[in-house]
């Protein structure tokens, strides 16, 4: 006999509950993750995930699956689907992710973006069943020994990089490195300005790595070797730390640039995928 599955608002859960099933879906996942209410409730301000479209699967009562959804404008992103353990491959995903592309249908969507590690074929599969297409590859990069360069750099407000790539013609992005994305930068983030023409978006420094999420030179001043002198004095303003660019960059954008100064391929490529609606 089929299972019986519900789905209800993520609103109707407190953060600490959903943060915890958060990590209870993604167990075994391609890469661990942990939640914590505190962390969770960063990501609903700097993601615009909105509690009220996201939603959670029911097994009768109990919260077995969870789907967080971004807004803006008429397009949503599937920000994060996880399903615990016990209830994988027994139609508790499927049903979520009807229930989602549902819910924006009614509002109106235009279309639904996501993106999924291209390891994970089983999520891929579900998604392609469902109607999500293939839009970009996603890669990432990593530099172990950056050569530190001292630069005159001036720290500025991190939504400062939004509102220069919003100027700039940089071609097709993916959600997170749009400037309405960058607009909101989670609390942690840094920028930095090299002569005012080259800016670098630091969404976060551990004491291992320098995370750089966004490189800009506008374009009068390209080509005048501005971007690799802020690589240097990134290393110069964070010593002994390695530099690792997300796997948020489409395959191709940047790339001679990267393997020039030495960056090697990161791990994990994403795919992001989109469901259009009719």
């Amino acid at each position: 006999m089929a299972e019986e599955w519900t789905t209800a608002p993520a609103s109707e859960l407190t953060l600490a509950k959903l943060a915890e099933l958060f990590t209870a879906g993604f167990a075994g996942y391609v890469i661990a993750m942990r939640m914590t209410a505190a962390a969770l409730a960063e990501r609903v301000c700097s993601e615009a995930i909105h509690l009220v479209s996201s939603r959670v699967v029911l097994r009768g009562t109990e919260p077995v699956g969870l789907g967080l959804i971004s807004r803006r404008g008429r397009e949503s992103r599937l920000a994060a689907m996880g399903v615990i353990p016990e209830a994988r491959s027994r139609g508790a995903g499927r049903v979520l992710l009807s229930a989602l592309l549902e819910e924006a249908r009614a509002r109106r969507d235009a279309r639904m973006r996501l993106e999924v590690f291209e390891a994970n074929t089983q999520a891929r599969a579900l998604y392609e069943r469902s109607g999500f297409r293939l839009t970009m590859r996603l890669v990432g990069y990593e530099l172990q020994q950056p050569r530190a360069a001292v630069e005159d750099l001036r720290e500025v407000d991190p939504a400062e990089f939004a509102r220069q790539l919003g100027k700039e013609e940089v071609g097709a992005l993916p959600w997170q490195l749009e400037p309405a994305s960058l607009s909101a930068p989670p609390s942690g983030a840094r920028c930095f300005s090299l002569e005012e023409k080259c800016f670098a978006y630091v969404p976060a420094v551990s004491e291992q790595a320098i995370s750089l999420r966004g490189l800009l030179t506008l374009r009068a001043h390209r080509r005048r070797g501005l971007a690799s002198r802020m690589i240097g004095a990134l290393a110069a303003e964070f010593p002994g730390r390695r530099i690792s660019v997300p796997q948020l960059v489409p395959e191709g954008l940047g790339a001679a640039f990267f393997a020039a100064r030495g960056f090697g391929a990161g791990a994990l490529p994403l795919l992001e995928l989109a469901f259009t609606f009719p």
